[in-house]
């Protein structure tokens, strides 16, 4: 019986009742010759699942030596959002460590809830770690907190929402030192390529399939969420040096549609296989899910009735996951 109201509703399918839907594309991060790099990537291997941690790694390489003071070859502080999106019905990623620790200076790994409470270091949500090549650096985490009054975070109280993208900033030296008549020395970051920090990230009931990890950044990204920023750099000079800039005068990098970035990102991601279809995680897909599967596609229901069902957390149903379903229906989940 189970199967008759699986190829029925296969049947309904191939009749063409729900449209397949184009995927969006990103463009490509379009780089003049003299360009630094940034890429994040899983570090490490295995099956993720549910409640397991992923750990994804931010690689920085500079740009080739050009022969100048201060440059894309002497990049000294980096700025940029991290995207850790998903379906809409969930918060699929999250800090997997959400308490402080010191970072640095003589109390190192000691709890924390400020920079005031750390004696030559910094205060680090502990789910970022900084490679021990920025001992000279600070690695912040805009968004780790819901402290001082921000109304978004990573690890807001008990009930709030945590935010799907990371905001992080890397600068120095550090500590900072007292300004003297002969100035501070801005310190560069690692030629590279080097891996400058991990994060750490628990996997959620709502994840499932390739999971996106975007850096926000001027050529790929015309429009970006609230909170978030597309990627900067800045040398030595603490000249920033995101996009080229332009030839008319008055105007500012990055206006034009010429305008390219002198930084060329590679977006992450990470998989978490999961059955498609079987919403209520009992590991078998019902009728009645093919059923909800078939509402969500029609309008008629939430995504969030069945996160499970969208294969690409795209926050759509589309045919070909429903189709996907109706297999696992028939022969089980993988």
């Amino acid at each position: 019986m189970k199967a008759l109201a699986v190829l029925v509703i296969t049947g309904i399918l191939i009749g063409g009742s729900i449209a397949v839907q184009p995927q969006p594309t990103m463009a490509a991060q379009a780089c003049s010759a003299n360009c630094a790099q940034v890429s994040v990537a899983r570090v490490g291997s295995g099956t993720l699942t549910t409640g397991s941690t992923a750990t994804v790694g931010l690689t920085f390489t500079q740009g080739p030596d050009d022969g100048q003071p201060g440059g894309i070859d002497e990049t000294a502080a980096l700025a940029l959002t991290l995207g850790i999106p998903g379906g809409t019905g969930g918060t699929p990623l999250t800090l997997a460590d959400c308490s402080f620790a010191c970072v640095g200076g003589s109390d190192a790994g000691n709890a924390c809830s400020s920079d005031a409470g750390c004696s030559g270091g910094y205060c680090q949500v502990k789910a970022v770690k900084a490679a021990s090549a920025l001992s000279n650096f600070k690695v912040v985490v805009e968004n780790a907190s819901c402290a001082n009054g921000l109304t978004h975070c990573l690890c807001p109280a008990v009930g709030g929402t945590p935010d799907n993208f990371i905001n992080l900033v890397v600068y120095g030296p550090n500590p900072l030192p007292t300004p003297g008549p002969s100035g501070i020395a801005i310190p560069t970051l690692p030629t590279g390529p080097q891996q400058l920090f991990t994060i750490d990230l628990k996997v959620g009931a709502s994840a499932s399939g390739t999971i996106p990890l975007p850096i926000y950044n001027e050529v790929a990204n015309s429009q970006h969420p609230q909170f978030t920023a597309l990627l900067s750099v800045g040398d030595k000079r603490t000249v920033d040096q995101s996009c080229s800039p332009l030839a008319v005068a008055g105007t500012a990098p990055c206006a034009a549609a010429s305008s390219v970035s002198q930084v060329a990102t590679t977006d992450g991601s990470i998989v978490v296989p999961r059955c498609v279809g079987d919403c209520n995680s009992s590991g078998d897909v019902s009728i009645s899910e093919l059923i909800t599967m078939v509402n969500i596609a029609l309008g008629n229901a939430d995504i969030s009735t069945c996160l499970a069902g969208d294969a690409d957390n795209n926050g759509t149903i589309e045919i070909n996951e429903i189709i996907q379903a109706v297999n696992n229906a028939l022969y089980g989940c993988p």
